[in-house]
């Protein structure tokens, strides 16, 4: 007791009761000092430390083990549980590595702009480090933006996104790039930076010619695609009327339809490119989460890709062309003439948008003989009506000056450089023609047109390309008839989720990749896929695309999922 007394209680003046606190003496002279003025030695402090904590975890282990006496192991595991926390981390996937075109840059420097997709709920952050001719690394935190801002990011139905992230090379003759997603990366060791980051390979620029081609075309990605009639319908429109190239990225196509368009590319007049499906990651599937199946992700990757040989770009469905109010006007480079004009009377514009107009449109009956070399485009004739310019906007399409924005969106530009703007066209100055599969009775007594003056265009084009470009092989070969059946469902899909929104209450993101069709595809076709190797660091993981190329697709014509061949660490993304 005296041994707790002095533990506890200050001194006083020497006196003859060894603890005042039992002294029944009312002349005790002192009160006791403040704990804040009281002095002990260290042994005693950490004596009275110690003595506390074994007291406090002599009553935790005390009511661990009466709680064990009444309970079981899954009992306390489920409590455990109940404040678990998930934390996965950040995942995301790169989708292409680019050159900044020095023309764009407004400082000095190297610079390279990767597109990535990743969950638009998290914050997230790149590390880039980049190795000079001279040995010397250079690392920089990329800039990060999200590719569609306002209505997109308001809320999480569509969870994932597209970004753009750009690095500061050490300077032009880098070949590739490592991302890491740990900001200490340059403080490891040496050996221990390429464990902690993956090296992505930077696209070489495509240059044709010391002039750059005044109108490129880049179509919105093919998934389980069949209408090859529609395909070269539009292909021969958009080359006819000023296009130099247009670009295909491919997910899933009919045999044919492949067939068609390598031809083509062997021709220099389509660039191919590949445009596999997301690989699935260990709790989530991105290609359920992102819009419309990521047809503003492969936008922007086009737009990039065409930066060094393209001044003006249009973005559009295959379905979609433009062409003069009146059809009677066509003539050949009408729509550069067209674009050139516009930006002209909008010096600051970076990009045009454009409403599209509704088309009457049926499909040529199938011949007996259903070959390159029967087709033509008199089916046109049957094309009468368009729909009329409305008060409200439509659907549109987009027209951008390649130098002045680095993203697009489904129906709208999106970022735009050194303040430059986005430009609305009036419906009756100009838009773009809708031939849709389903459209054969579409706006009868709205707007008349006559496509009398571009059909035998066309078929003149035609007439030349099957006898002079084409190899006898294709132009001969019997092909699989075009079918649109198959599009039903996903129609109903779509117009399904679209209602949805009106109650406010949407069941999953406006994507095909969500929708089932069930009427077989009983067509061959072709598919991309690829591998991807990941890289984990700090809690945080990257995926990178390789090897992609061009398989048998799988059934009903649907792109396999691509699988991970390769990794740092025992953990899938």
């Amino acid at each position: 007791m005296l041994f707790f007394c002095r533990l506890f209680v200050p001194r006083g003046p020497r006196t003859s009761c060894a603890c005042p606190l039992f002294c029944s003496s009312p002349s005790f002279p002192y009160l006791p000092l403040p704990p804040s003025s009281a002095s002990y030695s260290p042994s005693v402090r950490l004596i009275a430390l110690l003595f506390r904590l074994v007291i406090v975890l002599g009553g935790i282990v005390s009511g661990f083990a009466l709680y064990h006496r009444t309970t079981n192991m899954w009992t306390l595991k489920n409590l455990g549980d109940s404040v678990l926390v998930k934390r996965i981390g950040r995942r995301p996937i790169v989708l292409g590595a680019f050159r900044r075109p020095p023309e764009e840059q407004n400082v000095r420097g190297h610079f390279a702009v990767f597109q990535f997709l990743g969950d638009a709920r998290q914050t997230h952050a790149l590390f880039c480090v980049s190795e000079g001719s001279d040995g010397k690394k250079l690392q920089s935190e990329a800039h990060i933006q999200r590719i569609h801002q306002g209505k997109r990011a308001a809320n999480d139905i569509c969870a994932w996104s597209g970004h753009l992230a750009e690095c500061q090379l050490a300077d032009g003759t880098a070949q590739s790039i490592r991302l890491s997603p740990n900001r200490n990366i340059l403080s490891l060791a040496a050996s221990a930076v390429n464990d902690h980051s993956i090296e992505v390979p930077l696209e070489k620029p495509l240059h044709f010619g010391a002039k750059k081609f005044p109108l490129v075309v880049c179509v919105a990605p093919m998934y389980t695609y069949t209408e090859w009639q529609i395909m070269v319908t539009g292909i021969e429109v958009w080359l006819a009327l000023g296009a130099s190239k247009m670009i295909f990225p491919i997910q899933s196509a009919s045999a044919d339809t492949i067939l068609i368009l390598t031809e083509y590319q062997r021709m220099d007049v389509v660039h191919l490119r590949m445009w596999p499906k997301w690989p699935v990651l260990s709790d989530v599937n991105p290609n359920g989460l992102v819009l419309s199946r990521g047809i503003e992700e492969s936008h922007v990757n086009c737009l990039h890709f065409v930066k060094p040989f393209a001044e003006i770009v249009v973005f559009t469905d295959i379905d979609d062309m433009l062409m003069p109010l009146d059809p009677l006007k066509v003539r050949p480079g009408i729509n550069v003439e067209l674009l050139k004009g516009l930006f002209q009377q909008h010096p600051n514009a970076g990009s045009l948008l454009f409403e599209h107009r509704d088309v009457q449109f049926v499909l040529p009956d199938p011949p007996t003989q259903n070959t390159l070399h029967n087709f033509n485009f008199e089916f046109l004739a049957h094309s009468q009506w368009k729909t009329n310019c409305k008060v409200w906007r439509m659907k549109t399409r987009v027209a951008v000056n390649a130098s002045r924005v680095d993203t697009v969106n489904m129906h709208e530009s999106g970022i735009h450089r050194l303040g430059f703007v986005q430009v609305r066209v009036p419906c009756r100055q100009a838009h773009f023609y809708h031939l849709r599969h389903s459209y054969k009775n579409i706006a009868i007594n709205e707007w008349p047109i006559d496509m009398s003056k571009l059909r035998p265009m066309l078929n003149e084009r035609w007439r030349f390309r099957v006898e002079s470009n084409f190899s006898l092989e294709l132009r001969s070969k019997v092909l699989a008839r075009s079918s649109v059946d198959s599009f039903e469902d996903f129609d109903k899909c779509m117009g399904a989720i679209n209602e949805e929104h009106w109650r406010l209450r949407v069941s999953r993101c406006l994507t095909p990749h969500v929708c089932f069709s069930r009427l077989a595809k009983n067509i061959s076709c072709v598919a991309t896929t690829g591998d991807y190797e990941f890289v984990h660091s700090d809690g945080d993981f990257i995926s990178v695309l390789r090897n992609a190329r061009f398989v048998d697709s799988e059934a009903n014509c649907e792109a396999p999922v691509p699988q991970f061949v390769g990794g740092n660490h025992f953990y899938m993304p």
